[in-house]
């Protein structure tokens, strides 16, 4: 574990919801989970990973659930193009189709059970 590594951390009283959605549809795997707590992973071992966590258990500075808007991050992948196909293909329906943008990235966007938009894109040459 990179004890440097930068992830999101969103607090969500839907768990189970949100490991099926990351596990079943996005591709990523669990790489850690607990009572109350789910880190996932996408691609190899030093892949971005976004973790959430039951309220009860964020102690009393964090005990309201994102509320579902305001936050994509950003997953690199080989092909904006490919991984578009391989979701819809697990039954994940992404936010659109993947197009190019001005600062040089091809992307499109799903949103998880909590809101989040995942933003998935690889640079374009």
């Amino acid at each position: 574990m990179n004890p440097n590594k930068l992830f999101p951390l969103v607090i969500t009283e839907k768990l189970a919801e949100t490991k099926s959605f990351y596990t079943e549809r996005a591709g990523f795997s669990v790489s850690i989970e607990q009572e109350g707590y789910l880190q996932v992973r996408y691609g190899r071992e030093d892949g971005p990973e976004l973790a959430f966590m039951a309220s009860d258990q964020a102690g009393p500075a964090h005990t309201e659930p994102f509320e579902g808007q305001g936050l994509i991050v950003s997953i690199p992948t080989a092909s904006a193009d490919q991984t578009h196909t391989q979701l819809r293909s697990r039954g994940a329906t992404p936010m659109s189709e993947p197009t190019d943008k001005p600062w040089g990235w091809r992307s499109f966007g799903i949103a998880d059970p909590n809101g989040v938009v995942l933003d998935f894109f690889h640079v374009i040459e």
